[in-house]
């Protein structure tokens, strides 16, 4: 039986429940005899793509298996776990239904296409809300927003921040428009109306499970709608709750599957909410036991970004220029870690290549997705069909990381396979290009995994008129082309000379201890 003739879901990318730190006189209006819960769980880990998937599929993480890099390069097709839309228009075939959303790789990669559902992306919050504005007159039955300049801000001036909590009450000014938008359509009282965020943040990143990454406002208001504070709920629980409210029958519990519930205290007669026995979180960042100059003179540094929520380079040799944005993420192997590709990467004007021996070494979170090899580093353009006569490029493809060097027209190519318990996990990586010797030795997880000769003509010049680039190729444009690659690196390093098997060791010591 309908409860509701139509549901809007508001989400705020990024505002954890900060929002109890600033004034939002439009959520303390629209929510004033609403049920509450300002804190309520974001899933682990605490990033976009897993929480935003597991509201509108009703799963968790370890289930649907997004990925921001995944929503992103991949469309939505898995029949056994549909998103809400589906799941409504299968119900209701002439109905309308909308998502309208700043980061469009939920658009892209949740929302699945074919199935009616109209959607809309902005490049900001301001002119996303004008779309949905338009959208409500259409009087939707079920109506997505995902608002992303809060956690932009987060990102950029660092979490509870004045910058953030100015971004938040400008998205609390949009939400009371939405709010009133659904009265002037007159459907407001046949309306279930939520706010909720998918993750907060830790100093300028996320992905961890502190608190003030894994708490969410969540808010709900409507007819019926018990006022008082909701005891415990989940992000993943907005799918059943819109599905309820619709009349619609929620898919049987299953770990494996749909885990959704309607939490306790927002209607009479809902069944009481299923809590597995906690477990202890696993908060994956640490500081390393020392300073990496203990294990690896500074002199043969010629690059080192920690990337811990800074871009700088601590050899102080390099001016890093940012390019878009670099977001970073405290579930690093080493405290915080960076993202590259299409939506930032950095360039250093003083490292050199040239004929010398070199070392490339880097974490890598790898992503099976991948369908095409994203450029991580290099200083090749990587458009040009004469790309191979110099500069280097390392690429990742969705089962390996790839190193290629220059020579006579021609590129040395060697990919390197992930170890099977690096799969969609983090990957140390180290190519030694050791030209003394004539070979490349390349370590997986500080194991050598594999060692090529290097042929006489490619041993040649590895610069180019190009910058070193992390993120990227030297032009700073390959990643954009086709899908617009996504990935995380952490710890990145340039060395002078090729690494040996002790060095290797001791770069070992540096994260594992002695």
């Amino acid at each position: 039986m309908e409860k509701y003739r139509h549901v809007a879901v508001i989400g705020i990318d990024g505002m954890g429940n900060f929002n109890l730190r600033t004034e939002t006189p439009e959520l303390d209006r629209i929510f004033s005899r609403g049920a509450v819960n300002p804190a309520a769980i974001s899933m682990n880990p605490t990033i976009s793509a897993e929480n935003w998937g597991a509201m509108l599929l009703g799963a968790t993480p370890l289930v649907h298996k997004l990925t921001n890099g995944r929503v992103s390069n991949e469309k939505y097709t898995n029949d056994a776990l549909p998103s809400v839309f589906r799941i409504i228009r299968e119900a209701d075939p002439d109905c309308y239904l909308a998502s309208v959303v700043n980061w469009n790789p939920i658009n892209h990669g949740i929302v699945e296409d074919g199935f009616g559902v109209d959607k809309h992306t902005a490049p900001n919050d301001g002119e996303l809300t004008e779309i949905i504005l338009e959208c409500v007159k259409k009087k939707p039955k079920f109506l997505f927003v995902q608002f992303d300049d809060v956690d932009g801000a987060g990102h950029s001036g660092g979490y509870g921040s004045k910058k953030h909590l100015e971004e938040i009450r400008r998205a609390d000014s949009y939400t009371g428009r939405i709010y009133d938008a659904y009265k002037e359509a007159g459907i407001l009282e046949d309306t279930l109306f939520i706010v909720i965020a998918d993750h907060g943040g830790v100093r300028t990143g996320h992905g961890g499970y502190t608190d003030t990454e894994k708490y969410v406002y969540f808010a709900i208001t409507g007819k019926g709608v018990k006022e008082g504070i909701i005891p415990y709920s989940e992000t993943k629980d907005i799918a059943a709750v819109v599905l309820w409210a619709l009349g619609l029958p929620l898919p049987v519990y299953n770990e494996e599957g749909f885990t959704s519930q309607v939490p306790e205290n927002i209607w009479e007669g809902t069944k009481p909410y299923y809590r597995k026995p906690p477990e202890k979180a696993v908060i994956p960042s640490r500081e390393t036991p020392g300073n990496i100059y203990d294990y690896i003179k500074k002199e043969d540094f010629s690059l080192l970004l920690h990337l811990d929520n800074e871009l700088s380079d601590f050899t102080g040799r390099n001016e890093i220029k940012e390019e878009g944005t670099v977001k970073f993420y405290s579930n690093g192997v080493n405290s915080a870690c960076g993202e590259f590709g299409k939506t930032g990467f950095v360039t250093a004007d003083r490292v050199s290549l040239g004929k010398e021996s070199f070392t490339l070494a880097f974490w890598v979170q790898t992503d099976t997705s991948v369908t095409e090899a994203p450029v991580i580093m290099g200083n090749q353009n990587r458009e040009r069909q004469d790309s191979c006569k110099n500069g280097v490029t390392v690429l990742l493809g969705g089962d390996s990381v790839t190193l290629s060097i220059p020579g006579d027209g021609d590129c040395f190519n060697t990919a390197v396979s992930f170890p099977e318990e690096s799969e969609n996990g983090w990957l140390h990586y180290t190519a030694a290009v050791d030209r003394e010797n004539k070979e490349i030795r390349f370590y997986n997880d500080f194991k050598l995994r594999h060692v090529v000769s290097i042929p006489d003509d490619y041993l040649t010049d590895c610069d180019t008129d190009l910058p070193f680039t992390v993120g990227n190729d030297g032009k700073g444009t390959y990643n954009n082309i086709s899908h617009g690659f996504i990935f995380r690196l952490d710890d990145v390093f340039v060395l002078k000379k090729a690494l040996t098997d002790e060095d290797i060791k001791a770069l070992k010591a540096y994260y594992y201890g002695e």
